[in-house]
């Protein structure tokens, strides 16, 4: 007979599936635990080695390639100088308000973007809505990459191959940048031409181009739009005739990935190391190019244009929209990356001032970048001998177009063409790494614990980039720039307004500020302001739903150049827009039909946070508030009553 051990009785003690996964986690390598909440969260991820290791990662996430390429535009055409009163505004209001809820979220839970919403568990389907997200949105980034990459390698010819005409891929009407102004090489002749009047076709290689005489703008037919069109891109006639796959995009296409993965690989581990080069190196980069565009000629007439203010501008609400819409998307809220880097933070970071510093710098740096290309576009319309409002322009065409020939014009321009390249590399690729990190967080989230093992994420990023190489080659076949800008136009149309406004609503009113404000308590050591949770919670909501609403009623069809869109890549477009937000109302349903009860109570128990979150809260040492809050109660906390 087996002796009875005496013990307490246990009859009523069981242990959830998340207890013992809870209780698994915390024992890995075979460490000690210690007593400490503190650590029992930390175990959970790797943290960056230090605070401003943190921060530059954030800030080299959220400086990206619209800073450099789309606010100075934006800001000349809205009444230069006075656009920067709706900027400013937009900041305070919307931009710092996103950035300190993401934050708070990823530093107090150390969750990725799926398991996070176990504070709400109704919207759940905004973790696969991010992920989707940056399925889509990072080789929309690695396109741009493999274009800067392939000028690098051509800025170390002996004369820069966009300076010239006669060339395979040249037109007749190819007209060459001098110290003199534009000077047509008439006498070009081209492997093949048709001439007609008014218009000429020109076939080179793959496709057929149909030009008026007279170009559209003053980069119509200029030796660099020629390269950048006929040679870097080989655009063909439309989306429709995608053609085949260009040997020299494809070569830059994969040398990314081959960069991409050496930099995630290992996590932050070597996330970490890669960012004090990349998001540092650029600023050094860019005041030298203001330095160096300062001293010529021309330079103070593009500042001035930039900067000289048309205060009636304000008077238009379209002016207001473009300036939120330019803060939303320059700062980075909604794509999931802020939480994922913020995971990695130390619990007791402030968050607050982390936030506000990095806002901060991020939008001086579009106004700094403001001064640096309007240097650089005064200059250059001083030596084409054409007003500075004919030259300016935005996205991709002033990095490859106004850009190369800008530095054309410049002593050693293979040198300051490999510097301007390198910065549009580094801004590419910061971002592209928070997005890479954001999927493979997402996806470690819908792996079970059995198959997190040591090298997952190395394996992860493999897999996930190994799937996008393949999926993104479209974008170097000769179509590919149509198939770019379709993606450009839709993708962020929708879902990341959406995203947003469904984080604060899920954290505001159905997780609940108090709640919220006492998780913010616990890291920083004091409650969020009324003015934050008014502004977050009220006024954030309120804009970006007006925001979208303005903005889908305002649509246009896709352009590129003068090319319109078939019907057909209308509704692809579309298509590309609204199915990462399918996932939203599917796992909406789902997460209601795996309650009991009432179709009420069933909606009442979806949006109450699950065990674990409490559990999670329970381990910083808040009280387990199971009891949902009311609309009432909630409203007259966050106005401070």
């Amino acid at each position: 007979m087996i002796p009875q051990i005496p013990t307490n009785d246990t009859s009523n003690i069981t242990m959830t599936e998340q207890e013992i996964e809870l209780c698994l986690s915390e024992l890995v390598g075979n460490e000690k635990v210690e007593n400490s909440n503190q650590e029992n969260v930390d175990l959970r991820k790797p943290q960056w080695s230090n605070k401003f290791q943190g921060i530059i990662a954030v800030l080299g996430y959220s400086v990206g390639l619209g800073n450099l390429w789309r606010f100075p535009y934006i800001c000349q055409k809205n009444g230069g100088g006075a656009f920067l009163i709706p900027y400013v505004i937009s900041t305070a209001v919307l931009a710092i308000p996103l950035f300190i809820l993401e934050v708070s979220l990823g530093q107090f839970s150390a969750k990725g973007p799926i398991k996070i919403w176990a504070i709400c568990p109704l919207m759940t389907g905004l973790g696969f809505c991010i992920l989707a997200v940056s399925s889509i949105i990072v080789p929309y980034y690695s396109v741009m990459f493999a274009w800067a990459l392939y000028y690098i390698y051509n800025s170390f010819s002996a004369v820069l191959p966009w300076t010239t005409c006669g060339n395979p891929w040249n037109t007749p009407l190819c007209m060459v940048v001098g110290d003199n102004g534009v000077n047509s090489s008439i006498d070009i002749k081209p492997t093949q031409e048709n001439v007609t009047t008014p218009h000429t076709t020109v076939s080179i290689g793959h496709a057929k181009f149909n030009k008026t005489q007279k170009a559209s703008n003053v980069f119509g037919h200029t030796s660099t739009e020629e390269f950048w069109q006929n040679k870097a891109l080989g655009v063909s006639t439309g989306i429709d005739d995608l053609g085949a796959m260009q040997p020299h995009l494809v070569i830059c296409w994969f040398i990314t990935y081959v960069v991409v993965f050496l930099c995630i690989m290992k996590g932050i581990k070597s996330l970490g190391k890669v960012v004090y080069v990349t998001a540092l190196v650029p600023y050094v980069l860019l005041f030298v190019f203001l330095v160096r565009s300062c001293t010529m000629p021309g330079a103070v007439d593009g500042i001035l244009f930039f900067l000289t203010p048309d205060f009636t501008r304000l008077q238009h609400p379209q002016v207001w929209l473009e300036a939120l819409v330019q803060v939303f998307f320059s700062v980075g809220p909604a794509w999931g990356t802020l939480i994922v880097m913020a995971s990695h933070n130390s619990f007791n970071s402030n968050v607050i001032r982390d936030s506000i510093i990095v806002t901060v710098i991020g939008e001086l740096t579009s106004v700094f970048a403001g001064f640096v290309v309007f240097a650089t576009v005064g200059f250059l319309a001083h030596s084409l001998q054409q007003p500075v409002a004919d030259v300016v322009t935005s996205g991709p065409g002033i990095g490859f177009i106004v850009y190369p020939e800008a530095v054309a014009l410049l002593p050693l321009p293979q040198l300051w063409s490999v510097f301007f390249f390198t910065t549009v590399l580094m801004m590419v690729v910061d971002s592209m790494l928070g997005h890479v990190e954001t999927a493979i967080g997402c996806l470690e989230d819908l792996l079970p614990r059995r198959f997190h093992i040591k090298h997952l994420q190395t394996i992860m990023a493999a897999v996930f980039l190994g799937a996008v190489i393949l999926s993104g080659l479209v974008f170097t076949t000769h179509g590919g720039v149509y198939v770019f800008q379709l993606v450009d136009w839709y993708f962020a149309a929708v879902a990341c307004y959406v995203i947003a406004v469904l984080e604060c609503v899920a954290v505001g009113w159905c997780y609940g500020v108090k709640r919220f404000s006492a998780d913010v308590q616990m890291m920083i050591g004091k409650r969020l302001p009324v003015i934050y949770r008014v502004a977050c919670f009220i006024v954030v909501p309120a804009l970006l739903t007006t925001a979208l609403v303005l903005t889908l009623a305002s649509y246009k069809p896709p352009r590129y150049g003068e090319y319109d869109y078939p019907m057909s890549a209308v509704v692809l477009g579309w298509f590309l827009a609204l199915v990462s937000v399918v996932p939203i109302p599917v796992t909406m349903v789902i997460q209601i039909l795996k309650m009991e009860g009432s179709l009420a109570q069933r909606i009442k128990a979806s949006v109450m946070p699950s065990r674990a979150w409490l559990r999670l809260r329970r381990q910083h040492g808040l009280e387990d508030e199971q009891e949902s809050i009311s609309v009432k109660d909630n409203f007259l906390f966050m106005i401070g009553r």
